[in-house]
């Protein structure tokens, strides 16, 4: 039978190498990370064509070809959104370089993790396979989208300055999903370890309708020792989660800024082809792609912050699971209820938070700031078109 997830993984690792943002090998067949020679100066030829051909992407003006009877305000959005773009990539770019070491220590230690509890892996099937259907078709229906636009006046100087657009567009999702498929392990850890506290749980309100004293502490402290195991997991897992927190904190800044923008200029866009009369043909080509990309891009960025919620909700069922040990009744070994209360002391003492430079948490609020800067700010725009430009 066919692995889809091994394809997936092996076909976004080898489209990582191919565009330059892995500049690290990894070995298929064992998954076991390495710094290379090879990789190494294939990643700088990549990156130094790339960013010395922005130039170029400026000069050939190709933004007069997407934005239909565009007036300078809409020509000063798309230079400011494209210049931010350019900047945050390079940052980006730059801050993998710096931490590429430690990326590479971090996905030996997501390894190791994994070849511990192999069982993991089956809970990955639905979300690797949703990001890698998601991310192809946004990906591929921008691309098309971009060179069906100019196909009148399609050359080979346009055809590179839209290539090198969507190759920014893909340094970034590649990084995404990198962060994506780091976040869901540690979701199916979490996943198992509370399916394995249920288990202890239900024992241990099992051993309250026992009588005998000594085979209570025996299973007490078989217990006792699979909660430590589990405490020391956790603790394994909450460190990973910190280094990954940490040497991601500048790429998922930059791109969560980028997707910012990406959706107040695409609000303040669609509001300007619908007041300046463009006419839109529902059955064209190009409106279906138009449609079918901006959905794509919403589900794919919806499914790719959404994992952040996910993993809050399984750490917030852990605390609860946790939680209920006082309520075992007083026959219950001293031991298992002092492992229970030192697990909770580990989760009150270092809580599960997934940070950004320490700015902000990813979690649910963060959706509903952005939610709420989207408006305000594409209401900024549209004001001000309204105020100093007249509609066609």
């Amino acid at each position: 039978m066919v692995d889809l997830v091994r394809i997936v993984l092996r076909s976004n690792y080898y489209y990582g190498r191919l565009i330059g943002v892995i500049n690290f090998e990894i070995d298929v067949e064992t998954g076991e990370p390495r710094l290379t020679k090879r990789a190494t100066i294939y990643a700088i030829v990549i990156n130094m064509l790339t960013f010395s051909l922005v130039p170029f992407l400026i000069s050939s003006r190709i933004w007069q070809l997407f934005l239909v009877r565009a007036n300078s305000l809409h020509q000063y959005v798309f230079l400011v959104m494209l210049a931010i773009r350019v900047c945050f990539t390079f940052v980006t770019v730059l801050s993998r370089w710096w931490h590429r070491q430690r990326v590479v220590r971090l996905i030996h230690s997501y390894r190791r993790l994994v070849l511990r509890h192999p069982q993991v892996m089956r809970l990955w099937r639905r979300g690797v396979i949703a990001k890698w259907i998601t991310g192809s078709l946004s990906e591929g229906i921008h691309m098309v989208l971009g060179f069906y636009g100019v196909r009148d006046v399609l050359t080979p100087t346009i055809a590179l300055a839209v290539f090198l657009i969507y190759l920014l567009i893909g340094w970034l999702n590649i990084i995404l999903a990198q962060y994506y498929f780091s976040l869901l392990t540690v979701h199916g850890h979490y996943l198992l370890m509370n399916q394995e506290l249920r288990g202890i749980v239900a024992e241990t309100h099992l051993l309250e309708l026992h009588r005998r004293k000594h085979l209570n502490q025996l299973k007490s402290c078989a217990l006792a020792d699979r909660l430590d195991s589990l405490a020391l997991l956790q603790a394994r897992l909450q460190n990973l989660v910190l280094r990954m927190t940490q040497i991601f904190g500048l790429q998922t800044l930059c791109i969560y800024l980028t997707f910012k923008l990406n959706l107040i200029c695409g609000v303040y866009y669609t509001f300007s082809a619908v007041r300046h009369s463009i006419g839109i043909d529902w059955s064209s080509c190009q409106t279906v792609l138009v449609i079918s990309g901006a959905i794509a891009y919403i589900v794919d960025s919806h499914l790719t912050y959404s994992i952040t919620s996910y993993v809050e909700m399984v750490y917030n069922e852990m605390l609860k699971i946790i939680a209920q040990y006082p309520t075992f009744a007083l026959n219950v070994d001293r031991r298992l209820i002092i492992a229970f209360e030192n697990f909770k002391m580990q989760l009150a003492r270092n809580p599960q938070k997934l940070s950004v430079m320490g700015l902000y948490n990813l979690e649910r609020a963060t959706v509903l700031g952005i939610v709420s800067s989207l408006i305000s700010h594409s209401l900024i725009l549209i004001q001000y078109d309204i105020k100093y430009y007249k509609a066609a």
